[in-house]
């Protein structure tokens, strides 16, 4: 079945409750909703390694572009997980109401540059002050830029004129078009952004490293009904992590990519391989309380009474890493994420 046409049929679905026990020899059934613009690389290489099938898990790929309507299909039961839509959209949706909790991480650091057209000048973050951004309300690029804005001492409500569009091919037009000075677009954007004639002038994550991009979610009622299923998953993934990181993992990745999206290789290889982008599977809380805390400092988040870290469960992860260094306890790469964690989690 074509993956749009699933999504088709996916967000017709009824809502569905916690999924039953696993019983001996039955995989556990996870539908994952990733963008189709980056996709979800541990994902592919999982798939392709066996080690999905070695942990008793079976995932259902459902491409969303569309953050709001991510975040709808997950409140709605209509997919169990999301990976590819940031950590402020999460967040905000957090402070809104919805009930959801970080797990996993897929990106650490996202490739989200910030352009003009040729011959604007540009001598560091000061001069963006005055100007009109274009920007993705909610988006990492957005949150992002206004966190490096705000620790500089602007206001950024006031000092910089942001105007919000909704599509990162719309930001890019708003620059191309002289209706913004700058704009902030998504990764994978690079290539487009150098064929309509403008230039990256600013990598945010020079600026805010680690800023924690795309997380791994899911509804808190249903992690905590598939706590087991979502620990098989992140082995899984912390397998095909190891294996990206391997002398010609990154290779391999970028085929799977290529084939799974759809994509040339050109394009992928400009995300997948970005020196700005980093892949990490730990949910790296303390990034994400960061973030939380940047964004209640200007202005996204209002609610002083919800603690984010009750939507934050490390938990899982944990458990999946002490069982691979249970069954690999030699394994240099699993040693380093056990004291990744215990810096960044603990």
């Amino acid at each position: 079945m074509k993956r749009r046409d699933f999504l088709s049929m996916c967000l017709a679905a009824p809502l569905l409750s916690a999924l039953p026990a696993r019983a001996a020899g039955e995989k556990t059934r996870i539908r994952l909703a990733a963008q189709a613009t980056s996709g979800q690389v541990f994902q592919y290489l999982a798939k392709a390694k066996g080690y999905l099938d070695d942990e008793g898990v079976e995932v259902e790929m459902v491409y969303i572009n569309n953050g709001v309507d991510a975040f709808s299909a997950l409140s709605s039961g209509k997919v169990d997980v999301i990976s590819t839509y940031g950590t402020g959209g999460p967040l905000i949706q957090i402070a809104n109401g919805q009930r959801f909790t970080i797990f996993g991480g897929y990106m650490i650091t996202g490739a989200t540059p910030v352009f003009a057209l040729p011959g604007t000048e540009y001598k560091g973050v000061e001069s963006l002050r005055g100007k009109k951004i274009a920007i993705m309300r909610g988006g990492t690029p957005d949150i992002v830029l206004k966190g490096i804005l705000h620790d500089t001492g602007m206001d950024v409500s006031k000092d910089v004129t942001f105007v919000e569009i909704k599509r990162n091919q719309d930001v890019m037009e708003a620059v191309r078009g002289g209706i913004c000075h700058f704009g902030a677009v998504s990764t994978g954007f690079e290539p487009q952004i150098k064929d309509s004639g403008m230039q990256v002038v600013m990598w945010p994550d020079e600026l805010w490293p680690a800023h924690s991009c795309c997380r791994m979610l899911s509804r808190s009622d249903w992690l905590d009904a598939n706590q087991d299923g979502l620990t098989r998953l992140l082995r899984a993934y912390l397998r095909a992590e190891r294996d990206m990181r391997a002398p010609g993992g990154m290779e391999q990745v970028v085929a799977l990519t290529m084939k799974e999206l759809d994509m040339p290789e050109q394009l992928v290889r400009s995300f997948v391989q970005s020196p700005h982008l980093t892949y990490e599977t730990d949910p790296s809380k303390k990034a994400v309380v960061t973030m939380w805390n940047k964004m209640q400092s200007f202005g996204y988040i209002k609610d002083p009474h919800i603690d984010i870290n009750d939507h934050i469960n490390v938990s899982v992860y944990k458990a999946a890493l002490d069982a691979l260094l249970a069954r690999y306890p030699s394994d240099a790469f699993f040693g380093e994420k056990l004291k990744a964690f215990n810096t960044v989690d603990v």
